[in-house]
């Protein structure tokens, strides 16, 4: 397993990265309560909430023999214990440090390229399979892997920076994935948009279990994200929501992929309820 250091002293693209988004940061006009008030308000005290979302939801899959992931029907859930533990669907975390502004987190998520190879298996979306990874080229049906590691959240008014790194948990691919984001929102009672854009490495290991080798240029993808959501009633939400990400260099150079860029997008309803 490499060292998350290493990866920081072989990878010059994402230090680039991460330089433009802080550097290109845009200043909007504030509105009422921060979003980093709001979050401590919620986390303040111990609360479970059920999600069940209806509606048309698409996912392009970038493995030529598999299809785009389609659903009508996704149910989430998300569980606070005050500001030390949290649950959001597959994702835990477990809080280590928290101020007015900084959240760190110690996390453990799903590294979605595993998803693509069970788009057909909603279950398998929910578990961890801990078995050694193929060689040379991807196995028909590559298993899902589960990532450990540290976030950070800085927030500045509306404006949110948020930065990952992960590494396999789960004895699969032995792999590393670092991820940088930016995020804005706007919000008041009914209304809520957020602007996101971020960018994600993901080490030699990962790439080459889930897509093959041997794999030519740089390990970074970009995204831009927009999600909305207006209130009808008490936990009754519209919800859209739209991803264009841009696969790495690496990724496109796979055979088992003929796609440069993905999309998602998602729009319906959202009903939650408080447990």
């Amino acid at each position: 397993m490499l060292l998350l250091p290493k990866i920081f002293s072989k990878n010059l693209n994402l230090m680039i990265i991460s330089a433009l988004l802080l550097l290109s940061m845009p200043l909007y006009a504030q509105e009422e309560d921060t979003e980093a008030e709001t979050v401590q308000q919620e986390i303040d005290d111990t609360f479970f909430v059920l999600k069940f979302s209806a509606g048309d939801f698409h996912y392009d899959s970038p493995l030529s023999d598999k299809k785009d992931i389609e659903l009508n029907f996704l149910p989430n859930w998300t569980f606070y214990y005050k500001d030390v533990f949290f649950i959001e669907r597959t994702k835990i975390g477990a809080n280590i440090y928290l101020d007015d502004k900084t959240f760190v987190d110690v996390v453990g998520k799903h590294n979605f390229d595993g998803v693509y190879y069970h788009g057909d298996d909603k279950a398998a979306q929910f578990s961890v399979s801990p078995f050694l990874p193929p060689f040379n080229y991807p196995s028909k049906n590559a298993h899902l892997s589960y990532l450990g590691g540290i976030e950070v959240k800085k927030y500045f008014g509306k404006e949110r920076v948020e930065f990952g790194a992960y590494t396999d948990i789960s004895n699969v691919h032995h792999g590393e994935q670092i991820e940088l984001s930016w995020m804005h929102l706007l919000y008041n009672n009914e209304f809520k948009l957020a602007l996101e854009i971020g960018a994600q490495y993901k080490s030699d290991q990962l790439l080459e279990y889930y897509y093959g080798s041997p794999l030519v240029g740089d390990n970074v993808n970009y995204y831009s994200q927009i999600d909305a959501a207006y209130t009808l009633t008490d936990g009754l939400l519209l919800v859209f929501n739209y991803k264009f990400e841009r696969l790495s260099s690496k990724i496109i150079s796979s055979q088992v992929t003929d796609k440069k860029d993905l999309t998602s997008m998602f729009l319906g309803i959202s009903w939650s309820i408080n447990l």
